[in-house]
C-alpha cells in the first residue's frame, strides 16, 4: 500500500514539475493603412471653341478699325496705322487651329485681309491728301457689262440711327435687313466687306433681275462665276439705299452679308447689343 502512495507522490510532482504552456505573445496590432487625401480636382481650363471665339472676334475688332481708318486715310502715316491694323487682324487669325470649327472662316478672312493689307502698304507710299478709296475686300471682276440702271441713290438722316443686334455668327453682328420695302432677312454686318452678298434663297424670293455677272473668288475656289442681281431698296430701320446692284452668293452661303456699299456714307459703331449708325 505504501508503495502505491509514493507512486502516485512521485507521479503527482512529475506533473507538476511539466513545462509551462507557453502562450504565444498577441499579434502587433495592424498598423493602419495611410488614407490616400483626395487629389486636388483639375483646375477646368478654358474651352478651345470659346477662346477661338474671341481670338476671332479680336481680329473682327482689329479689321473693323483697319476699315473705318482706311475710309478716311489722307496720308502715309494713316495708312501705316491701317497696314499694322490688318496685319495685327491677320496675326490673331492663324492662331485659330486648322480642328477649329471657326478655321474655315479664319483662312477665308486672312485672304481677304492680306489683299487690303497690300493695298495699304502700296498707299503709305502716296504723300497724295486726297484720300484713297477703301481696298477691295471681295475680289469681283464683272465679266458681263452691267446693264444701265438709276444711280444708286442713299437717304442720310440727320442723327445716329440704332438697330438691335438679334445675335452673332462666329462672334460678327447680325441684324434684321428689310429689302424692296416688303422682306426681311437677317444679314451679317461684315465691316471688311466692299459689296453687298445675298443668297440665292434671298434672291429667288426677291425675284431680282440679274444685270450682269462677275468673278470673285471665295474661301474654296478662286474665279467662280456669280451673278450680278438688282435691288430696288435696302433699308436698315432709317438708312436706306436704292438702286443697288447686289452679288448673288452660291449655294454654300446661308445668311447675306452688309459691306459698304450699303453703310458708306455712315460711320459704324458696335455695341454690345446694338449697331449705331453715325451719317458721316
Amino acid at each position: 500500500m505504501k508503495r502505491l502512495i509514493l507512486l502516485g507522490i512521485v507521479v503527482s510532482m512529475v506533473a507538476c514539475k511539466r513545462s509551462p504552456v507557453e502562450v504565444a505573445d498577441p499579434p502587433p496590432p495592424e498598423t493602419p493603412q495611410a488614407i490616400a487625401s483626395p487629389s486636388p480636382s483639375p483646375t477646368p481650363k478654358p474651352s478651345p471653341v470659346k477662346t477661338d471665339q474671341k481670338t476671332l472676334q479680336r481680329a473682327l475688332d482689329k479689321a473693323y478699325g483697319a476699315a473705318s481708318i482706311a475710309q478716311s486715310a489722307a496720308s502715309p502715316g494713316d495708312w501705316q496705322l491701317v497696314a499694322r491694323q490688318w496685319q495685327q487682324a491677320i496675326a490673331l487669325l492663324q492662331q485659330i487651329p486648322p480642328q477649329s470649327p471657326n478655321h474655315t472662316l479664319a483662312q477665308q478672312k486672312i485672304n481677304e485681309y492680306q489683299q487690303n493689307l497690300t493695298y495699304a502698304q502700296t498707299q503709305t507710299q502716296t504723300v497724295s491728301p486726297s484720300p484713297s478709296p477703301s481696298p477691295e475686300i471681295i475680289a469681283v471682276k464683272p465679266i458681263t457689262p452691267i446693264q444701265p440702271v438709276q444711280q444708286r441713290s442713299s437717304t442720310v438722316k440727320p442723327g445716329a440711327i440704332q438697330t438691335p443686334i438679334k445675335r452673332r455668327e462666329a462672334g460678327t453682328p447680325v441684324i434684321d435687313v428689310v429689302f424692296n420695302q416688303t422682306r426681311t432677312f437677317e444679314m451679317i454686318v461684315d465691316t471688311g466687306a466692299t459689296g453687298v452678298v445675298i443668297t440665292q434663297k434671298m434672291a429667288q424670293s426677291l425675284d431680282l433681275p440679274i444685270i450682269g455677272s462677275a468673278q470673285m473668288d471665295t474661301a474654296s475656289a478662286k474665279g467662280v462665276t456669280v451673278p450680278i442681281g438688282l435691288v430696288e431698296s435696302i433699308a436698315v430701320k432709317g438708312v436706306v439705299v436704292h438702286n443697288l446692284p447686289v452679288i448673288i452668293a452660291g449655294s454654300q452661303l446661308e445668311i447675306g452679308l452688309l459691306g459698304h456699299d450699303f453703310f458708306g456714307d455712315y460711320d459704324l459703331i458696335l455695341r454690345q447689343d446694338r449697331i449705331e449708325f453715325q451719317p458721316r
